[in-house]
């Protein structure tokens, strides 16, 4: 489901854009890789996938290697995949320059189990296309999304595949999340709440409502990804997930190459 998410998000990009900032996307065994030759970003030059299907392989590990170097990048990350794979892939990276760095933890929430009701003022609704606009603007003023690529995140919000929902404090949209659907899961993302109206419950209503929604659609399993805790950084999301019945199923740390 990621992968196919990453991969529908990628080929969103707006052709003007892409002759600018150089995407790239493509498979090695069972990872995909995304790399943006204008970026340095590890989010943007990541792989994710590798192993989930136990397809991983040293000379694919060093593929990787080099189709980030032959485009000219100056780092990347592998984020891992729980699997039996998982030892001897962190054994492969560490020994060709890998540093690990914090990743990412997977939550995960039954949804025949009842939901807790609603106790903000905070109005939660379905956004329409009229709203991607107020979507992208909380985004990018939540993530630090760049303002050059602000026609990508207008084209990715216009996904049929993804929903979102907007929080409201009265008529002041305040609040975001998506959610996507295959089969029995659901995944939630991109939520995010304006630094303003932070502590007035609009995160917990709009994880409310990304639950309510699968879950009247027949889905058995919600799950998300959020930061791995660290001393001293915020974890307000990954609190509010576990209060609402979320469950950390595994660790996926990052690995990061770096050119020499």
């Amino acid at each position: 489901m990621a992968i196919a998410a990453t991969e529908a998000h990628w080929a969103r990009i707006p052709p003007d854009l892409a002759e600018r900032l150089g995407p790239r996307v493509g498979r090695v065994a069972d990872a995909l890789y995304t790399l943006l030759e204008a970026s340095d970003s590890l989010q943007m030059n990541r792989v994710i996938g590798l192993g989930h299907r136990g397809r991983a392989s040293e000379a694919g590990v060093d593929e990787i290697i080099a189709r980030y170097r032959a485009a000219g990048i100056a780092r990347f990350s592998v984020l891992m995949s729980p699997g039996p794979q998982a030892k001897p892939i962190e054994r492969w990276l560490l020994r060709r320059g890998f540093t690990r760095h914090s990743g990412h933890a997977l939550l995960v929430r039954d949804l025949r189990v009842v939901l807790p009701r609603t106790t903000a003022a905070v109005k939660v609704i379905r956004a329409t296309p009229a709203d991607r606009a107020t979507i992208v603007r909380i985004l990018a003023a939540s993530f630090g999304m760049p303002a050059s690529r602000r026609s990508w995140s207008l084209a990715a919000a216009a996904s049929r595949e993804t929903e979102h929902f907007l929080a409201l404090l009265g008529a002041t949209p305040i609040g975001v999340g998506a959610l996507r659907v295959a089969g029995e899961l659901a995944w939630l993302g991109a939520g995010a709440t304006l630094t303003r109206w932070r502590r007035r419950g609009a995160h917990r209503a709009v994880i409310l409502a990304r639950l309510r929604r699968p879950r009247a659609l027949g889905c058995r399993t919600a799950w998300v990804e959020t930061g791995i805790p660290e001393r001293g950084r915020p974890g307000s999301s990954r609190r509010n997930l576990l209060r609402l019945g979320f469950e950390e199923a595994c660790l996926k740390p990052a690995f990061v190459w770096r050119v020499r």
